[in-house]
């Protein structure tokens, strides 16, 4: 197993939740608390696709390891949004809404 796929995807969701993160407090009025527990869901998403891909044989190719990262970022984004969908409000959150 190759954990270089998992730390890149680790990082590739790490930039992913940060883009969305600096996307929200620049554009919203009153600016959002970072939610750590929110961050942390998302880092171990992207640790489990990580080490799926590492499992299966994926392998990081320099020329073209920004695409990689972009495809992993994709893949986080997907599952969490499909895992957010089944298991809905009990996602891990720090600011739980009633």
């Amino acid at each position: 197993m190759d954990w270089t796929i998992v730390i890149f995807t680790v990082i590739s969701a790490i930039v992913y939740g940060g883009t969305f993160f600096i996307k929200a407090y620049l554009t919203t009025d009153p600016k959002p608390p970072f939610d750590t527990l929110k961050f942390t869901a998302t880092l171990i998403v992207a640790a489990i696709i990580g080490v799926i891909a590492a499992f299966s044989g994926a392998t990081l190719n320099e020329a073209e390891l920004l695409a990689q990262l972009g495809q992993y970022a994709g893949y986080t984004a997907i599952v969490e949004t499909l895992l957010k969908a089944i298991i809905g409000k009990t996602w891990p959150t720090s600011f739980p809404e009633p």
